[in-house]
């Protein structure tokens, strides 16, 4: 569908119009579904691996899925010259502060919207732009010469600001870092993006179909994200799924059964040894 862009928010009307032709019952299986996959099922919190797991790790991780039998190959060995890439890294520099520059670039390269388009850095089924990024901060002192309370931001992408969406006091900050990481509650970083899918908006056009759709997006912002770091010297990532899914979900302000949190990732400078 054609239109001219419009850079504007988001209209409580479209809600009222959401909510008219989306089945309740497609909306009840996807957030079934998506709870199956939560923390909250003690089936699928693993602290620690059966020796036999251990065993198959150790063989195939960091390798790739090559067929046994294949008819024919071309071989690119000769034309393509190997460089290493940037992969992920928990040696993040907590102490390190962004500047308020630094941190707008990475965020707007990573999430913003053209100039004069509605797209993103990164692709959306049907431009819905269903996943809500969302900027946890852990210190006061994150951005430079800058007071921020610690808490729970939204990025607009289209006034590039970061909207409160909730703050933490204290208690509420150390609870919040116990359920972020649920295995230790180290915080590999003062900041880290989390990712929420509005649920109800990415089912209403493609129905179950749209979840999926969802979860690729998520792979393609932290994906996007980390290109955006990878633009400015000294910088890195990796991505986490070692949190508690519904009291997260809660604690960053949101709706565990509209929006909720699918992928933490943290990010920062990376220590200099």
């Amino acid at each position: 569908m054609n239109k001219t862009f419009n850079r504007t928010g988001k209209n409580i009307y479209w809600d009222y119009g959401m909510d008219a032709i989306l089945p309740q019952s497609t909306f009840n299986e996807v957030s079934k579904f998506h709870q199956s996959c939560t923390m909250i099922k003690k089936d699928n919190f693993i602290p620690y691996y059966p020796y036999d797991v251990y065993g198959w790790l150790y063989k195939v991780e960091n390798t790739d899925i090559v067929p046994n039998y294949y008819s024919s190959e071309i071989d690119f060995s000769d034309e393509v010259k190997k460089r290493d890439f940037k992969g992920s890294t928990r040696e993040l520099n907590s102490s390190e502060e962004f500047t308020k520059e630094s941190l707008g670039y990475i965020l707007y390269n990573a999430f913003g919207r053209g100039e004069n388009t509605a797209s993103k850095r990164y692709p959306s089924a049907g431009g819905l732009y269903s996943v809500i990024p969302l900027v946890c901060i852990f210190e006061k002192n994150v951005i430079k010469d800058q007071y921020i309370k610690p808490g729970c931001y939204l990025f607009d992408s289209t006034d590039i600001k970061l909207k409160c969406i909730k703050e933490w006091d204290e208690s509420e900050l150390q609870h919040v870092k116990h359920l972020i990481n649920s295995y230790d509650s180290i915080l590999y970083s003062n900041i880290a993006m989390a990712y929420a899918v509005d649920l109800k908006r990415s089912i209403t056009k493609y129905r179950k179909r749209g979840y999926r759709h969802a979860l690729i997006e998520i792979g393609l912002m932290s994906q996007s994200l980390r290109e955006s770091l990878n633009e400015k010297e000294g910088y890195g990532d990796f991505c986490w799924s070692g949190f508690d899914d519904n009291a997260l979900t809660y604690n960053l302000g949101l709706n565990v059964h509209l929006c909720p949190v699918s992928l933490v990732q943290w990010f920062g400078k990376v220590k200099v040894n």
